[in-house]
């Protein structure tokens, strides 16, 4: 729990504004919020509110604390508010009571123009507060360090504990506000501080990422994707977008991999993804070098979330970039992420299976997960070393699986 002035998460000109804001909310929760005399829960159940204003990643992550919840918590309800983007992770998940959308304009990433954004995030707040009051909460984590948090909502709610950062302001509204740890920090591990607070004791050791989707992802993957159930060739994704284009890596870094991968393996690479210059590289690839042309599949904006999920588990490999693909994947399959001018340890993936991650991210140079199979290796360049390294590490796995 805070104990020292805050430490924003924000640049210096933020910070300063951030802090004038806090002024206020610190005034309004000390006298005003926390002397709030709240409605009693009368259903005996522990009843958790969790919020998120961020994206599938976060989403994704954000979901493999819940059996944690529920380990302690046996009877415990779970109810989530985050941003409807958030609905092909969430939706269906069974540990969650209510799904509460909360679309906040700042971090809307739809094509919307910038008045529709406020005007949808203005009009998701005051609904979901209006669904929020019918409840008294024993506790609320709000799990964003970054920009946007939803403590804004705690005036209006009931909330007996409410958990989060001041890193981005309005932390006095808090009942127990903590500040982010020294250098760098994995986001699941400051998460799971949080819990600690309303009674969860849990480390990354006991963490088991998954995902449920719909079972029928699976017959209509075969629909748009005929592998032959009767073809025992492994299957070697390529998931090369990320949220930033600046974290692309250079086509030819992509060409230059998968043209030894096909030529040394008789794997069938899969291109996924969204946008155009993923079936550009495809087709580069196959150009290369015309005889692999029928061992690789573009899959360039016709697979759902659920059907990626169902694709990653025929998969013998997974390559992505540090992008949702990459924390996805490894819940189904064996991963190599490249994190190209990312943010290193904060986002490696939590995996079921075996990940080797290759960074620029001088920070984390020696840091890597507490993790069974986990590897990260620092690099200064992405060239024909980390190529070499990872098809070494790619046709040791396919040797393990496919004997």
């Amino acid at each position: 729990m805070i104990s020292k002035p805050r430490k924003y998460n924000a640049s210096r000109k933020l910070a300063h504004r951030l802090q004038l804001l806090d002024v206020v909310a610190d005034a309004y929760g000390r006298r005003v919020r926390k002397q709030r005399k709240r409605p009693p829960n009368d259903s005996g159940q522990p009843r958790f509110l969790l919020m998120t204003s961020g994206h599938l990643g976060d989403a994704l992550t954000l979901s493999y604390v819940f059996p944690l919840i529920r380990r302690q918590f046996p009877t415990c309800v779970i109810d989530v508010v985050a941003g409807a983007w958030c609905d092909p992770i969430l939706a269906g998940n069974s540990y969650i009571r209510r799904l509460i959308h909360l679309n906040h304009a700042r971090t809307n990433r739809s094509n919307k123009p910038r008045l529709a954004k406020w005007q949808d995030y203005i009009l998701t707040t005051r609904r979901a507060i209006a669904q929020l009051t019918t409840e008294t909460y024993t506790a609320s984590v709000d799990i964003r360090f970054t920009n946007s948090p939803m403590h804004f909502l705690l005036p209006f709610i009931w909330v007996n504990r409410a958990v989060g950062f001041g890193s981005r302001g309005l932390g006095g509204l808090l009942d127990e506000e903590f500040s982010l740890p020294d250098g760098e920090f994995h986001h699941l591990t400051v998460i799971l501080t949080l819990l600690r607070a309303i009674g969860v004791e849990a480390d990354l050791r006991d963490v088991r990422p998954y995902f449920d989707f719909p079972a029928d992802a699976r017959p209509t993957l075969l629909t748009k994707l005929p592998l032959l159930p009767n073809d025992s060739r492994p299957i070697v994704l390529l998931c090369p977008e990320s949220g930033d284009g600046d974290r692309f890596l250079p086509d030819t870094f992509w060409r230059t991999l998968a043209g030894h991968l096909l030529t040394t393996t008789d794997c069938r690479l899969v291109g996924c993804g969204q946008m155009p210059r993923t079936s550009q590289l495809l087709a580069a690839i196959a150009q290369d070098d015309p005889t692999t042309d029928g061992r690789i599949y573009d899959t360039v904006g016709k697979l759902t979330l659920f059907e990626l999920a169902a694709l990653s588990e025929r998969a013998s490999v997974a390559l992505t970039l540090e992008s949702l693909p990459a924390h996805l994947c490894s819940v189904f399959c064996p991963v190599i992420s490249f994190y190209y001018r990312g943010t290193g340890f904060q986002f490696f993936p939590l995996s079921n299976f075996p990940v080797l991650v290759f960074h620029n991210h001088l920070p984390s140079r020696d840091l890597t997960l507490d993790r069974p199979d986990f590897r990260s290796i620092y690099v200064s360049r992405f060239d024909e070393t980390v190529q070499e390294q990872s098809l070494h590490w790619i046709q040791t796995i396919l040797g393990e699986t496919h004997l």
